[in-house]
């Protein structure tokens, strides 16, 4: 069947209805339903739920006649104009989406995700089916589109060795059994990248890769499904046709076939984890196959954790054809310490390359946290590589509130023998403003020193970020970052958006980017991550507005993740870069865009150009969200296994900020 006919056939389906969460919780920021007007008669909270009344009526000023019959569903349409960010022929195209959810009580959660750009015939398509409860204990999901393959659980989980992964235009299905223990995946598709706004398009890349995997959980506990104690096997191969190191193509010995194939053994108990994964792995364009094995373990003690791991990977290992640690033999040890008071962490591995390219070193890196008071919080933290060219970076903070808000200063120093040294002073500021208000800034000033023939450089830079309401309907957000050299060199970059809420229905969105100058790209220290390339225009200019319209429908008494009668809220949130690793987004600190967001591992949304997303209706009590590692760029990576827990309340919205950060 054609994605198109799958679409009209999804559309085709829903009842009186397509799931919408997106107002159904009251106005966000309603005081909860326990607090009472001091000034009114005093009137006590009533659990409606436990004492068999009627819901609470809807909110009557949405404005329109909401449906409620039928099962939760939501529709998004949207009409999107716009440039591509990085076309430097700034071509104007045009755009549209669309966006569905159907909570259905025999068949899972059904949704469509879409994009299409009829001037150059590209765009996205992804129909999901997720949890569909089958006959003895099963729960099947499947994809169609663009996706990213599915993995045996364990190998989602964060390892000192990262495994790379794609985005496929192709099909996939898991299938699990919570009761068993069992869980299958399989998918095949085309691979490629996702571009940004207007279309969202999938550009293809050469080849076909295929792959499939299991878990078992030997010694699984029916009555306690969601237990991980014991033991679990895990068997993952991926087989890749055709596939390039290159966009495109130019001579035969740019095409490689390859095959991967890896085990892994995990071991939980109630205060340790082990796991240990051996890879085996063959191309057409290296003789003989790579093979390589790694383990992981930690134990908790008390508040303190602490874990030991070695690994193993032969020079020329990939994961069929993706970029892999490879050439290195070495362990490592690792500690952390967390009380309300104190934080602190670190770990040291020592290694050697098993060619002899480079001579055995060490890399270690530490970091500590100080809470003195309410007010007041020192961090510092050093890391230190001695093996295929020596470098070190160092850093100190102080983040203290103030009358003006909450301000940090941070000093930072980086030293290596293949780049040029650097040190930076940089003082942030999050401004105490009205509710509803965000404004932030940071200001640097930093040098570098001469290195292979270029000059000594004085910088100061300076960013700005803001948010504010617009009257009661609309808003705007952006940030502008400036930097400015001695050498005469500088760079500059705006970004700035506008949302317009029309009526219940209808908004307009708005997005402006400009930038100008290079800027520099700090790899990391780290010997184990992967190679990165980094491509950046010295400018680029771009645009886009969406016309959206949004449709909800159903018993509001479902909401995502609950029960019949059951209350809801709303999760919205952004995944960005901390560059800094403070746990918190500066002004000069950017989202992260197409990295897929999991609510309780069963819907999932991907974040937009900013870095944003959103759970528009959920059930109210305490949910986790999960950003999946192998969605984000490399060298980037997930922080506390990539989870958020949060806490939903009756007609509120919860509010996070994910960050993402680089093993320095």
């Amino acid at each position: 069947m054609r994605p198109t006919h799958c679409l009209l056939a999804l559309l085709g389906a829903l009842p009186p209805a397509l799931p919408v969460w997106a107002q159904t919780a009251g106005t966000p920021g309603a005081s909860p339903a326990t607090t009472t007007n001091q000034d009114a008669p005093a009137t006590g909270y009533v659990d409606r739920v436990l004492e068999g009344l009627p819901p609470e009526p809807a909110d009557d000023a949405e404005g329109y006649a909401y449906d409620r019959e039928g099962w939760p569903r939501f529709l998004r349409l949207e009409t999107r104009l716009g440039t591509q960010p990085f076309d430097q022929a700034r071509k104007t195209r045009l755009g549209y989406g669309i966006y569905g959810l159907l909570e259905t009580p025999n068949h899972g959660t059904l949704s469509i995700d879409g994009t299409y750009a009829p001037g150059d015939s590209s765009g996205t398509l992804t129909l999901r089916q997720r949890a569909m409860p089958l006959s003895g204990g099963w729960l099947m999901s499947n994809e169609l589109g663009v996706i990213n393959p599915p993995a045996p659980g364990i190998l989602r989980l964060p390892a000192r060795i990262y495994l790379p992964s794609t985005i496929v235009q192709g099909l996939s299905t898991e299938w699990e059994n919570p009761g068993s223990g069992l869980q299958l995946q399989a998918s095949t598709g085309e691979p490629g990248r996702l571009d940004f706004l207007p279309a969202n398009g999938f550009r293809k890349l050469p080849g076909q890769r295929t792959s499939f995997g299991g878990q078992w959980r030997l010694n699984a506990n029916e009555a306690n499904p969601l237990s991980n104690q014991g033991w679990t096997l895990a068997v993952q191969h991926e087989d890749a046709r055709g596939v390039s190191n290159v966009d495109v193509p130019t001579q035969a010995s740019d095409i490689v076939d390859a095959n991967s194939s890896l085990l892994a053994l995990r071991h939980e108990g109630a205060e340790h984890r082990v796991q240990g994964q051996v890879l085996r792995t063959q191309a057409n364009n290296v003789t003989g196959s790579r093979s390589g094995f790694w383990v992981d373990s930690e134990w908790d003690d008390g508040p303190r954790r602490h874990g030991v791991g070695a690994y193993r990977l032969e020079e020329g290992l990939t994961w069929a054809n993706l970029p892999l640690a490879n050439d290195l033999v070495g362990g490592y040890a690792r500690t952390s310490w967390r009380t309300r008071q104190w934080s602190a962490e670190g770990s040291v591995d020592w290694l050697d390359s098993i060619s002899g390219r480079s001579g055995s070193g060490f890399f270690a890196t530490g970091s500590a946290r100080w809470r003195i008071n309410r007010d007041h919080t020192l961090g510092a933290g050093t890391t230190v590589r001695r093996f295929g060219g020596d470098a070190w970076s160092t850093y100190g903070d102080w983040r203290f509130q103030n009358g003006w808000g909450t301000s940090g200063l941070r000093l930072e120093f980086v030293a290596s023998n293949t780049e040029a040294d650097s040190r930076w002073l940089t003082w942030d500021q999050e401004w105490r403003v009205p509710q509803s208000w965000s404004v932030s800034t940071s200001l640097g000033t930093g040098a570098y020193d001469a290195y292979q023939g270029r000059p000594r450089e004085s910088v100061w830079n300076a960013a700005l970020s803001v948010s504010a309401p617009i009257g009661s309907k609309a808003s705007v957000r952006g940030n502008i970052n400036t930097e400015h050299s001695d050498t005469g060199q500088s760079r500059h970059s705006l970004n700035v958006g506008t949302q317009w809420r029309i009526d219940p229905r209808w908004s307009l969105d708005a997005y402006y980017n400009r930038s100008t100058g290079r800027s520099r790209f700090n790899p990391s220290l780290d010997p184990l991550a992967p190679p990165v390339t980094v491509i950046v225009p010295d400018s680029d200019r771009s645009f886009y507005a969406v016309l959206r319209y949004e449709f909800e429908a159903g018993s509001r008494n479902v909401p995502l993740g609950g029960r019949a009668a059951d209350g809801g809220g709303r999760i919205e949130g952004t995944v960005y870069f901390d560059a800094n690793r403070s746990g918190t987004q500066e002004a000069s600190e950017q989202g992260v865009p197409n990295v897929t967001v999991f609510l309780d591992n069963r819907y999932a949304v991907r974040t937009d150009s900013q870095g944003r997303f959103e759970f528009p209706f959920v059930a109210g009590g305490p949910r986790v969200v999960t950003v999946r590692g192998d969605t984000l760029p490399l060298p980037w990576n997930v922080v506390d296994q990539g989870q958020t827990k949060v806490d939903v309340r009756l007609r509120q919205s919860a509010t996070l900020s994910i960050p993402v950060q680089r093993n320095e």
